[in-house]
Protein backbone atom coordinates (compact mmCIF):
# COMPACT_ATOMS: atom_id res chain seq x y z
CA UNK A 1 0.00 0.00 0.00
CA UNK A 2 0.99 3.74 -0.66
CA UNK A 3 1.88 5.10 3.24
CA UNK A 4 1.20 8.30 2.14
CA UNK A 5 -2.82 7.78 2.04
CA UNK A 6 -2.47 6.03 5.44
CA UNK A 7 -0.33 8.98 7.23
CA UNK A 8 -2.49 11.63 6.14
CA UNK A 9 -5.39 9.65 7.39
CA UNK A 10 -4.62 9.99 11.02
CA UNK A 11 -4.26 13.70 10.68
CA UNK A 12 -7.79 13.59 8.80
CA UNK A 13 -10.09 11.49 10.87
CA UNK A 14 -8.48 12.97 14.14
CA UNK A 15 -10.27 16.33 12.62
CA UNK A 16 -13.46 15.25 13.43
CA UNK A 17 -12.96 15.27 16.78
CA UNK A 18 -12.91 19.43 16.52
CA UNK A 19 -16.47 21.02 16.57
CA UNK A 20 -17.32 21.98 13.13
CA UNK A 21 -20.69 22.39 11.23
CA UNK A 22 -20.15 18.49 9.38
CA UNK A 23 -23.81 19.18 7.41
CA UNK A 24 -26.26 16.12 8.13
CA UNK A 25 -23.79 14.54 9.87
CA UNK A 26 -23.78 16.94 12.62
CA UNK A 27 -27.43 17.72 11.65
CA UNK A 28 -26.38 20.90 10.46
CA UNK A 29 -24.90 21.84 14.43
CA UNK A 30 -21.55 23.28 15.13
CA UNK A 31 -20.63 20.01 17.30
CA UNK A 32 -17.38 17.24 16.99
CA UNK A 33 -18.56 14.05 15.41
CA UNK A 34 -16.88 12.05 18.17
CA UNK A 35 -14.83 12.90 21.21
CA UNK A 36 -11.98 10.34 20.01
CA UNK A 37 -11.91 6.61 18.76
CA UNK A 38 -8.76 4.09 17.17
CA UNK A 39 -8.62 2.47 13.71
CA UNK A 40 -6.81 -0.21 12.62
CA UNK A 41 -6.22 -1.28 9.44
CA UNK A 42 -4.70 -4.80 7.94
CA UNK A 43 -3.71 -5.64 4.43
CA UNK A 44 -2.54 -9.05 3.07
CA UNK A 45 -2.22 -10.60 6.72
CA UNK A 46 -0.41 -7.12 7.64
CA UNK A 47 -1.43 -4.28 10.25
CA UNK A 48 -0.71 -1.34 7.77
CA UNK A 49 -1.85 1.47 10.23
CA UNK A 50 -2.74 1.60 13.69
CA UNK A 51 -3.64 4.64 15.63
CA UNK A 52 -5.78 6.26 18.56
CA UNK A 53 -6.71 9.86 18.74
CA UNK A 54 -9.33 12.10 20.93
CA UNK A 55 -10.48 11.41 24.33
CA UNK A 56 -12.18 8.26 25.34
CA UNK A 57 -13.90 10.32 28.63
CA UNK A 58 -14.03 14.10 27.75
CA UNK A 59 -17.83 15.47 28.84
CA UNK A 60 -19.52 16.22 32.22
CA UNK A 61 -23.29 16.37 31.00
CA UNK A 62 -25.00 15.58 27.95
CA UNK A 63 -24.96 19.30 26.92
CA UNK A 64 -20.87 19.02 26.28
CA UNK A 65 -19.81 20.87 29.49
CA UNK A 66 -15.96 19.81 29.48
CA UNK A 67 -14.37 17.64 32.25
CA UNK A 68 -11.61 19.64 33.78
CA UNK A 69 -8.26 18.48 31.87
CA UNK A 70 -6.79 16.72 34.42
CA UNK A 71 -10.55 13.91 34.54
CA UNK A 72 -10.00 13.63 30.53
CA UNK A 73 -9.16 10.23 29.51
CA UNK A 74 -6.83 10.35 26.01
CA UNK A 75 -8.01 7.28 24.19
CA UNK A 76 -5.74 4.21 22.83
CA UNK A 77 -5.20 1.35 20.96
CA UNK A 78 -5.95 -0.74 24.22
CA UNK A 79 -9.80 1.21 24.90
CA UNK A 80 -12.78 -1.24 25.51
CA UNK A 81 -15.30 -0.14 23.65
CA UNK A 82 -18.99 -1.01 23.77
CA UNK A 83 -19.43 -2.98 20.55
CA UNK A 84 -23.30 -2.88 20.30
CA UNK A 85 -24.49 -3.92 17.24
CA UNK A 86 -20.98 -5.93 16.07
CA UNK A 87 -22.29 -8.11 18.36
CA UNK A 88 -24.43 -9.60 15.52
CA UNK A 89 -21.36 -10.58 14.09
CA UNK A 90 -20.14 -12.55 17.06
CA UNK A 91 -23.28 -14.10 17.19
CA UNK A 92 -23.58 -14.58 13.70
CA UNK A 93 -20.14 -16.70 13.99
CA UNK A 94 -21.58 -18.61 16.91
CA UNK A 95 -24.68 -19.68 14.74
CA UNK A 96 -22.56 -21.00 11.51
CA UNK A 97 -20.35 -22.83 14.11
CA UNK A 98 -23.08 -24.78 14.90
CA UNK A 99 -24.18 -25.23 11.29
CA UNK A 100 -20.92 -26.57 10.54
CA UNK A 101 -21.35 -29.41 13.35
CA UNK A 102 -24.68 -29.96 11.84
CA UNK A 103 -26.72 -28.92 15.00
CA UNK A 104 -28.33 -26.27 13.19
CA UNK A 105 -29.80 -25.93 9.75
CA UNK A 106 -29.65 -22.25 7.96
CA UNK A 107 -33.40 -23.30 6.25
CA UNK A 108 -35.13 -24.94 9.21
CA UNK A 109 -37.88 -23.30 10.86
CA UNK A 110 -37.01 -21.66 14.10
CA UNK A 111 -40.06 -23.72 15.99
CA UNK A 112 -37.80 -26.84 14.50
CA UNK A 113 -35.53 -25.92 17.57
CA UNK A 114 -38.21 -23.52 19.69
CA UNK A 115 -41.56 -25.03 19.15
CA UNK A 116 -43.31 -22.36 21.30
CA UNK A 117 -41.67 -19.66 18.51
CA UNK A 118 -44.63 -20.94 16.27
CA UNK A 119 -46.86 -18.17 16.99
CA UNK A 120 -48.67 -15.16 16.04
CA UNK A 121 -47.62 -16.08 12.20
CA UNK A 122 -43.85 -17.16 12.62
CA UNK A 123 -44.25 -20.61 12.09
CA UNK A 124 -42.35 -20.26 8.60
CA UNK A 125 -39.23 -17.87 9.95
CA UNK A 126 -35.98 -20.05 9.16
CA UNK A 127 -32.31 -19.01 10.63
CA UNK A 128 -31.87 -17.82 6.89
CA UNK A 129 -34.41 -14.99 7.42
CA UNK A 130 -33.24 -14.26 11.27
CA UNK A 131 -29.85 -13.66 9.66
CA UNK A 132 -30.36 -11.61 6.91
CA UNK A 133 -33.04 -9.19 8.29
CA UNK A 134 -36.57 -10.60 6.22
CA UNK A 135 -38.19 -12.55 9.03
CA UNK A 136 -40.87 -9.24 9.28
CA UNK A 137 -40.43 -8.51 12.73
CA UNK A 138 -40.29 -4.72 13.53
CA UNK A 139 -37.06 -3.01 14.40
CA UNK A 140 -37.18 -3.52 18.43
CA UNK A 141 -39.20 -5.39 20.85
CA UNK A 142 -42.64 -3.61 22.09
CA UNK A 143 -42.80 -2.64 24.75
CA UNK A 144 -39.00 -2.74 25.27
CA UNK A 145 -37.44 -5.05 27.30
CA UNK A 146 -37.02 -3.15 30.43
CA UNK A 147 -40.85 -2.69 30.45
CA UNK A 148 -42.30 -4.05 34.21
CA UNK A 149 -44.84 -6.15 32.10
CA UNK A 150 -41.12 -8.60 32.14
CA UNK A 151 -40.70 -8.62 35.57
CA UNK A 152 -38.32 -11.91 35.21
CA UNK A 153 -35.32 -12.73 33.22
CA UNK A 154 -37.88 -15.52 31.68
CA UNK A 155 -39.96 -13.47 31.48
CA UNK A 156 -38.20 -11.03 28.73
CA UNK A 157 -36.84 -14.56 26.99
CA UNK A 158 -40.67 -15.56 26.77
CA UNK A 159 -41.23 -11.87 25.61
CA UNK A 160 -38.83 -12.43 22.11
CA UNK A 161 -40.27 -15.69 21.72
CA UNK A 162 -44.09 -14.50 21.34
CA UNK A 163 -43.70 -11.26 18.94
CA UNK A 164 -45.48 -10.44 16.39
CA UNK A 165 -44.47 -9.46 12.66
CA UNK A 166 -45.15 -6.55 11.08
CA UNK A 167 -44.36 -8.32 7.32
CA UNK A 168 -44.76 -11.48 6.08
CA UNK A 169 -41.87 -13.74 6.93
CA UNK A 170 -39.74 -13.65 3.71
CA UNK A 171 -41.28 -10.55 2.18
CA UNK A 172 -38.69 -7.73 3.17
CA UNK A 173 -35.58 -6.35 4.16
CA UNK A 174 -36.12 -4.65 8.21
CA UNK A 175 -33.04 -4.86 10.71
CA UNK A 176 -34.10 -6.04 13.76
CA UNK A 177 -33.05 -6.43 16.66
CA UNK A 178 -35.35 -9.34 17.66
CA UNK A 179 -33.56 -11.20 14.63
CA UNK A 180 -30.16 -11.96 17.13
CA UNK A 181 -32.09 -12.15 20.00
CA UNK A 182 -34.17 -15.02 18.61
CA UNK A 183 -30.87 -16.48 17.60
CA UNK A 184 -29.59 -16.45 20.65
CA UNK A 185 -32.58 -18.42 22.53
CA UNK A 186 -32.14 -20.72 19.43
CA UNK A 187 -28.23 -21.24 20.19
CA UNK A 188 -29.08 -21.77 23.82
CA UNK A 189 -32.18 -24.02 23.26
CA UNK A 190 -29.71 -26.62 21.18
CA UNK A 191 -26.73 -26.27 23.08
CA UNK A 192 -27.56 -26.01 27.06
CA UNK A 193 -24.26 -23.45 26.86
CA UNK A 194 -25.17 -19.58 27.63
CA UNK A 195 -24.45 -17.38 24.70
CA UNK A 196 -21.10 -15.80 25.79
CA UNK A 197 -19.73 -19.22 26.65
CA UNK A 198 -20.30 -19.85 22.76
CA UNK A 199 -18.72 -16.53 21.56
CA UNK A 200 -15.90 -17.78 24.15
CA UNK A 201 -15.25 -21.18 22.18
CA UNK A 202 -13.99 -18.87 19.66
CA UNK A 203 -12.77 -15.76 20.94
CA UNK A 204 -10.43 -17.75 23.28
CA UNK A 205 -8.91 -20.29 21.01
CA UNK A 206 -8.10 -16.82 19.23
CA UNK A 207 -6.29 -14.73 22.11
CA UNK A 208 -8.91 -12.16 22.25
CA UNK A 209 -9.15 -12.13 26.00
CA UNK A 210 -10.27 -8.16 25.70
CA UNK A 211 -13.23 -9.60 24.16
CA UNK A 212 -16.18 -10.56 26.69
CA UNK A 213 -19.75 -9.61 28.01
CA UNK A 214 -20.30 -7.58 31.43
CA UNK A 215 -22.79 -10.43 32.68
CA UNK A 216 -24.51 -8.80 35.38
CA UNK A 217 -23.57 -5.23 34.51
CA UNK A 218 -21.26 -4.80 36.91
CA UNK A 219 -20.32 -1.02 37.51
CA UNK A 220 -18.08 1.55 38.20
CA UNK A 221 -14.17 0.58 38.95
CA UNK A 222 -15.57 -2.73 40.34
CA UNK A 223 -15.36 -3.58 36.67
CA UNK A 224 -12.29 -4.87 36.00
CA UNK A 225 -12.11 -2.82 32.25
CA UNK A 226 -13.98 0.32 33.84
CA UNK A 227 -11.04 2.38 33.83
CA UNK A 228 -9.89 0.82 29.95
CA UNK A 229 -13.30 1.42 28.72
CA UNK A 230 -14.55 4.48 26.68
CA UNK A 231 -17.59 6.59 28.30
CA UNK A 232 -20.79 6.44 26.90
CA UNK A 233 -23.88 8.63 26.73
CA UNK A 234 -25.78 10.40 29.65
CA UNK A 235 -28.81 8.55 29.52
CA UNK A 236 -30.55 9.49 31.99
CA UNK A 237 -30.48 13.11 30.49
CA UNK A 238 -31.54 12.17 27.32
CA UNK A 239 -34.20 9.13 28.01
CA UNK A 240 -35.53 10.16 31.21
CA UNK A 241 -37.15 7.95 33.29
CA UNK A 242 -37.71 5.58 30.51
CA UNK A 243 -34.01 4.39 31.32
CA UNK A 244 -33.08 2.20 34.02
CA UNK A 245 -31.63 4.04 36.90
CA UNK A 246 -27.79 3.63 36.73
CA UNK A 247 -24.54 5.44 37.00
CA UNK A 248 -23.78 8.45 34.28
CA UNK A 249 -22.52 8.27 32.16
CA UNK A 250 -22.71 4.96 31.54
CA UNK A 251 -19.77 2.99 31.11
CA UNK A 252 -18.41 -0.65 30.91
CA UNK A 253 -21.83 -1.47 30.86
CA UNK A 254 -24.04 -2.08 27.60
CA UNK A 255 -25.44 0.97 26.27
CA UNK A 256 -28.24 -0.77 24.66
CA UNK A 257 -30.93 -0.72 26.97
CA UNK A 258 -32.57 -3.95 26.07
CA UNK A 259 -29.20 -5.75 26.23
CA UNK A 260 -28.95 -4.63 29.79
CA UNK A 261 -32.10 -5.22 31.13
CA UNK A 262 -30.92 -8.68 29.85
CA UNK A 263 -28.47 -9.03 32.30
CA UNK A 264 -26.31 -7.12 29.83
CA UNK A 265 -26.07 -9.83 27.70
CA UNK A 266 -27.97 -10.54 24.24
CA UNK A 267 -27.56 -12.20 21.23
CA UNK A 268 -27.87 -8.43 19.41
CA UNK A 269 -25.70 -6.11 21.54
CA UNK A 270 -23.45 -6.33 24.73
CA UNK A 271 -20.03 -7.11 24.22
CA UNK A 272 -17.38 -5.35 24.88
CA UNK A 273 -13.55 -5.17 22.98
CA UNK A 274 -10.42 -3.35 21.29
CA UNK A 275 -9.81 -2.69 17.72
CA UNK A 276 -6.59 -5.16 18.55
CA UNK A 277 -8.86 -7.93 19.15
CA UNK A 278 -11.60 -7.72 17.23
CA UNK A 279 -8.75 -6.98 13.81
CA UNK A 280 -8.06 -11.25 14.59
CA UNK A 281 -11.63 -12.35 14.10
CA UNK A 282 -11.36 -9.98 10.33
CA UNK A 283 -8.42 -11.77 9.42
CA UNK A 284 -9.56 -15.04 10.48
CA UNK A 285 -12.68 -14.52 8.04
CA UNK A 286 -10.09 -13.00 5.57
CA UNK A 287 -8.48 -16.79 5.99
CA UNK A 288 -11.35 -18.37 5.15
CA UNK A 289 -12.37 -19.41 8.31
CA UNK A 290 -8.65 -20.17 10.12
CA UNK A 291 -6.63 -18.38 12.29
CA UNK A 292 -2.87 -19.39 14.10
CA UNK A 293 -4.07 -22.90 13.55
CA UNK A 294 -7.48 -23.00 14.51
CA UNK A 295 -10.42 -23.47 12.20
CA UNK A 296 -13.13 -21.62 13.41
CA UNK A 297 -15.42 -21.50 10.66
CA UNK A 298 -15.80 -23.62 7.30
CA UNK A 299 -15.13 -22.15 3.53
CA UNK A 300 -18.72 -22.47 3.29
CA UNK A 301 -19.88 -20.58 6.10
CA UNK A 302 -16.76 -18.25 5.53
CA UNK A 303 -18.84 -17.42 2.03
CA UNK A 304 -21.97 -17.17 3.29
CA UNK A 305 -21.15 -13.94 4.49
CA UNK A 306 -20.22 -12.43 1.40
CA UNK A 307 -23.16 -14.51 -0.32
CA UNK A 308 -25.79 -11.57 -0.79
CA UNK A 309 -29.37 -13.73 0.09
CA UNK A 310 -31.39 -10.39 -0.28
CA UNK A 311 -30.77 -9.69 -3.92
CA UNK A 312 -34.29 -10.01 -5.20
CA UNK A 313 -35.52 -7.32 -3.79
CA UNK A 314 -33.44 -5.35 -6.13
CA UNK A 315 -32.69 -2.57 -3.65
CA UNK A 316 -28.73 -1.85 -2.69
CA UNK A 317 -29.43 -0.90 0.50
CA UNK A 318 -31.08 -4.00 1.60
CA UNK A 319 -27.61 -6.38 -0.09
CA UNK A 320 -27.37 -8.43 3.03
CA UNK A 321 -25.10 -11.82 3.71
CA UNK A 322 -25.21 -14.47 6.24
CA UNK A 323 -24.97 -11.39 9.44
CA UNK A 324 -23.04 -9.13 7.53
CA UNK A 325 -24.39 -6.34 5.29
CA UNK A 326 -22.34 -5.81 1.52
CA UNK A 327 -22.07 -3.31 -0.80
CA UNK A 328 -22.96 -0.43 1.93
CA UNK A 329 -21.40 3.05 1.43
CA UNK A 330 -22.16 4.37 4.74
CA UNK A 331 -19.94 1.71 6.14
CA UNK A 332 -17.33 0.84 3.59
CA UNK A 333 -17.13 4.53 1.72
CA UNK A 334 -15.29 4.11 -1.92
CA UNK A 335 -14.77 0.21 -1.22
CA UNK A 336 -18.13 -0.93 -1.15
CA UNK A 337 -18.68 -3.63 -2.74
CA UNK A 338 -20.57 -6.95 -2.64
CA UNK A 339 -17.07 -8.89 -1.62
CA UNK A 340 -17.30 -6.18 0.98
CA UNK A 341 -19.04 -7.20 4.28
CA UNK A 342 -19.67 -4.77 7.02
CA UNK A 343 -21.55 -4.14 9.95
CA UNK A 344 -21.84 -1.09 12.58
CA UNK A 345 -22.52 -0.52 15.98
CA UNK A 346 -24.56 2.67 17.14
CA UNK A 347 -22.47 3.46 20.18
CA UNK A 348 -19.96 4.59 17.26
CA UNK A 349 -18.21 1.06 16.23
CA UNK A 350 -17.49 -0.04 12.94
CA UNK A 351 -15.79 -3.54 10.82
CA UNK A 352 -15.39 -3.66 7.51
CA UNK A 353 -13.69 -7.36 5.40
CA UNK A 354 -12.80 -6.22 2.07
CA UNK A 355 -12.52 -9.86 0.37
CA UNK A 356 -11.33 -8.17 -2.90
CA UNK A 357 -8.52 -6.68 -1.66
CA UNK A 358 -7.70 -8.80 1.01
CA UNK A 359 -8.15 -5.87 3.54
CA UNK A 360 -10.06 -5.12 6.95
CA UNK A 361 -10.58 -1.68 8.92
CA UNK A 362 -11.99 -1.04 11.87
CA UNK A 363 -13.22 2.32 13.57
CA UNK A 364 -14.42 2.24 17.60
CA UNK A 365 -15.80 5.13 18.82
CA UNK A 366 -17.85 6.56 21.63
CA UNK A 367 -19.87 8.57 19.16
CA UNK A 368 -22.73 8.37 21.98
CA UNK A 369 -20.59 10.46 24.48
CA UNK A 370 -22.09 12.29 25.70
CA UNK A 371 -24.90 12.14 23.72
CA UNK A 372 -27.01 10.19 20.75
CA UNK A 373 -28.44 13.37 19.18
CA UNK A 374 -25.29 15.21 18.79
CA UNK A 375 -24.21 13.63 15.99
CA UNK A 376 -23.94 10.40 13.15
CA UNK A 377 -20.42 9.26 12.96
CA UNK A 378 -20.35 7.89 9.53
CA UNK A 379 -18.48 10.68 7.61
CA UNK A 380 -15.89 9.09 9.79
CA UNK A 381 -16.64 5.23 8.45
CA UNK A 382 -16.74 6.59 4.89
CA UNK A 383 -13.93 8.96 5.08
CA UNK A 384 -11.97 5.93 6.53
CA UNK A 385 -12.81 3.71 3.22
CA UNK A 386 -11.93 6.37 1.52
CA UNK A 387 -8.29 6.46 2.91
CA UNK A 388 -8.05 2.95 2.81
CA UNK A 389 -8.96 2.78 -1.09
CA UNK A 390 -6.15 5.69 -2.03
CA UNK A 391 -3.51 3.69 0.28
CA UNK A 392 -4.70 0.58 -2.55
CA UNK A 393 -4.01 3.30 -5.52
CA UNK A 394 -7.56 3.42 -6.35
CA UNK A 395 -9.02 6.29 -7.88
CA UNK A 396 -11.81 7.49 -5.39
CA UNK A 397 -13.46 10.54 -4.18
CA UNK A 398 -13.62 11.88 -0.98
CA UNK A 399 -17.28 11.70 0.97
CA UNK A 400 -19.38 14.82 1.13
CA UNK A 401 -20.85 16.45 3.65
CA UNK A 402 -24.12 16.91 1.77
Amino acid sequence: MDPLPLQEMVANLTGYTTAANYGRFSFNVIKPIEPGGTVLVGHKNTIVSAFAFGKKNLYADSNGTLLPPHLQEVADLDTVYDMASLTKIFTTVATLREMDSGKLKLNATVATYVPEYAVNGKANITLLMLLTHTSGFDADPAPSLCSSEYPTYDKKIEAIITQGLINSPGSKFLYSDLNFMSLMIILERVTKKPLEKLIAEFTSPLGMYNTFFNRGNVEGPKNPFYWRSAAQEFQIEVLGDSEPQRPQPVRGSVHDENAYCMDGVCGHAGLFSTVRDTAVLCQMILNNGTYGGQRILSQESVDSLFTNFNARFNNINDDHGLGLELDQYYTAGPLASLQTASHTGFTGTSMVVDRAHNSFYLHFSNRVHPSRTWSSNNIVREALGYWVAKGLRLDVQFPTLS
